[in-house]
Order: C-alpha cells, then sequence, then structure tokens
C-alpha cells in the first residue's frame, strides 16, 4: 500500500479550512479526561485507545476523537493520536489525525476540513506537527488536506510483521 505523508506545524494558519454547516455540534472525547469511550463511539477500537492512553503506549496523554453531530446522529469522527509504535516517523509532541470518518450521507459538506481545523484549534499548544497519513488512491482525503494547508512531508508505505495487521506500522519511506 503506497501512502502519502503530510504535515503541519503549530502556531501555522490554516489555509481553506471550512466552516461548519449550521446545525452541526461539536463535541470530544478525550480518554485521560472522559474515562472509557461514549456510547456513540464504536467500542471497538476506542476502548483500546483509551488503554493505550490509560498505561502509556502513546507518547504523550493527548488522545482523543473529535466528533460531528447533527439531529443528535454522528455524522464525522476523527482520531488525533500521539506518536506511538505504528508511526515512528513522529516526534513525541507531534499528534497524528486519522481514523477519519464521515458518514456517506453528508460527505462533500466540508465536514473532515472544518474537522482539521477544530482539532488544531482544540489540540492547541498540545502538538509542535499535525500528521495525516493517506493512500495514494484517496483523491478526496488528499484534496481535503492539501485544501487545510498541510505540506507533502513524503511517501511510505505501511508494513505488517509476518502478516500480523495489529503489529503493522506506517513508515516514511522517501521525505519529501
Amino acid at each position: 500500500m503506497s501512502l502519502r505523508f503530510y504535515g503541519h506545524l503549530a502556531g501555522e494558519p490554516m489555509r481553506a479550512a471550512a466552516e461548519l454547516p449550521a446545525g452541526v455540534e461539536v463535541s470530544v472525547w478525550r480518554p485521560r479526561v472522559d474515562g472509557p469511550p461514549p456510547r456513540d463511539l464504536p467500542a471497538w477500537p476506542n476502548a483500546v485507545w483509551w488503554a493505550f492512553d490509560r498505561t502509556g503506549v502513546f507518547a504523550n496523554r493527548a488522545c482523543g476523537v473529535l466528533r460531528l453531530h447533527e439531529g443528535g446522529r454522528l455524522i464525522h469522527s476523527s482520531l488525533v493520536t500521539p506518536r506511538w509504535f505504528r508511526f515512528p516517523q513522529m516526534a513525541d509532541d507531534d499528534l497524528q489525525i486519522g481514523g477519519v470518518f464521515t458518514d456517506p450521507a453528508h460527505r462533500g459538506r466540508g465536514l473532515a476540513k472544518a474537522a482539521v481545523r477544530l482539532i488544531a484549534e482544540r489540540w492547541a499548544g498540545e502538538y509542535a506537527r499535525l500528521w495525516w497519513i493517506v493512500e495514494d488512491d484517496n483523491i478526496a482525503s488528499i484534496r481535503a488536506i492539501e485544501a487545510c494547508g498541510f505540506t507533502l512531508m513524503g511517501a511510505g508505505e505501511r508494513f505488517s510483521p509476518l502478516g500480523v495487521g495489529l503489529l503493522g506500522r506506517y513508515q516514511l519511506l522517501r521525505p519529501a
């Protein structure tokens, strides 16, 4: 799997980051503050993130999920994780935005771009660089993150030692 690695330094302005559509509400789940995952998030894998946060697997305690709701329904979520063994290119004070999901009925509304801006604001002071890793063929995700002003840091691949996905890591191989 060929991947692109994007980065954005703390303090740099977000470019063309979308505003939230009217009626969309924001909530954030932070394991260190809020405990186990709320009911509107799937237990798997969010219970894993909670456990990783509690046991010190992550390089820092900035893990969380930004959620967007409309009419009481979850329409978007973005996971924020610190460095851990899957992301060796990150520094201890970096964060990665991943596990991004937008309900198919709500795609094309700028929710991912708005979520990136909100993450940069709500996690301000807790990171040096935000990372975004995307498969080469995910054109919508690439356009969204480039519109937010993230810089292409390079290309890489996902490796799964012995074919075990849980042990997989995302490796930056060719810096830009």
